[in-house]
């Protein structure tokens, strides 16, 4: 093996390290979520959602959003927290679904503060004792400047959402 080559195999493994994501910080009432912000829509205005009958204490309804109806969902009571009220400064952090289906391509989920964009390095990600795995829209939990965040598994609340019967409008 030429010198060459060993030191392009070498740095392979390396080229992402350093590498920052752009990620919104989401403030939520007691939690902190991380987005990446390739799989947010828009942040919008907070607008009070049409009630579903029957619906999980965690899907709040559904929001009017660009001329559809779309479900805003409450992250906190995934996680067993108590959701918060919307107040003056609440958002509705609209992501884009990842399956492709037609049917389902956005979701909101309530933020209770305007969020802030920031590049995140994977190396500044600290694991915490609890993985998320016993929560299905979690895919982890870690520790990001000194704070505990949540980094949401958006493919779980699709699938749940869809289970419900949940359509965009």
């Amino acid at each position: 093996m030429s010198e060459s080559s060993r030191s392009q195999d070498s740095a392979t493994p390396d080229a992402a390290a350093g590498v920052a994501v752009r990620c919104l910080i989401v403030p939520l009432s007691g939690a902190t979520l991380i987005l990446p912000n390739t799989a947010v829509a828009e942040v919008a205005e907070y607008r009070a959602p049409q009630p579903i009958g029957a619906a999980p204490g965690w899907l709040l309804g559904m929001m009017q959003w660009r001329g559809r109806s779309i479900p805003l969902l409450t992250f906190e009571q995934f996680v067993g927290l108590p959701a918060g009220a919307a107040g003056v400064h609440a958002r509705a952090i609209v992501c884009n679904t990842l399956s492709g289906n037609v049917t389902l391509p956005f979701v909101a989920l309530l933020a209770q503060g305007i969020p802030r964009l920031t590049g995140v390095k994977a190396e500044v990600l600290e694991p915490t004792d609890q993985d998320g795995a016993e929560q299905e829209a979690v895919a982890a939990r870690v520790r990001f400047a000194g704070e505990e965040a949540l980094i949401p598994d958006l493919d779980a609340i699709e699938r749940m959402l869809i289970r419900l019967g949940i359509k965009t409008g």
